[in-house]
């Protein structure tokens, strides 16, 4: 932490360094202001406390926090994840990046993603396009409202958006949104659980 997030300049002129630094050595970075990857299978996580069972679940998370919160609660419910990112302010590498990762795994079987703001608009909604095509996507979005966007903007540096354009692209893109980290599991759970409905007549 101590980056863009905190709207001070110096924040901002760390980051802007880091980013220079890390591209002229060839590195990519995950964050900075965040818990980085949760990979069972390549034995990473966050920590020893993180449960080690892997799943097909694969979630994006800008809140370490939520990442966190979601591998731990989701764990009581049957929820396992392939992989987790918890990726921050994006200052390098961002949502759209990661979000086309999870679309061509081939171990991951759900998307989930939890997002404060997009750094890349275009970028993201032709990567939603491909992503909610192959696979259920199910995303709730933080800075729904003016004090979840200044909470947002204070947390990650990140700028929310409007809700109604918003809804317009998941409804576009047939991604299934959710309204807090409960109904995110639930609806994970479903996609794992439940047989997908077939025909018309389903209520």
């Amino acid at each position: 932490a101590g980056f863009s997030e905190t709207g001070e300049e110096e924040g901002k002129r760390l980051e802007r360094e880091l980013v220079q630094i890390a591209c002229q050595g060839g590195v990519r970075i995950i964050g900075p202001n965040c818990l980085g990857i949760h990979c069972p299978e390549a034995g990473i996580s966050f920590e020893t406390t993180i449960p080690r069972e892997s799943g097909y679940t694969s979630f994006l998370s800008q809140s370490g926090a939520n990442a966190r919160e979601l591998i731990l609660s989701g764990a009581q419910q049957g929820i396992y994840f392939s992989k987790v990112i918890s990726y921050g302010n994006a200052a390098d590498l961002n949502e759209a990046d990661f979000l086309e990762y999870f679309a061509r795994d081939a171990d991951t079987k759900i998307i989930a993603a939890y997002i404060e703001g997009i750094k890349q608009p275009q970028r993201f909604h032709q990567v939603l396009e491909e992503a909610s095509q192959r696979k259920p996507v199910i995303i709730l979005k933080g800075g729904q409202n003016e004090a979840g966007m200044r909470a947002v903007a204070s947390h990650t540096g990140a700028l929310a958006g409007t809700k109604e354009v918003w809804d317009t692209l998941c409804r576009q893109r047939k991604v299934i949104q959710v309204y807090n980290l409960e109904e995110l599991a639930d609806a994970i759970s479903a996609f794992l659980y439940l047989k997908p409905p077939r025909g018309r007549r389903t209520a």
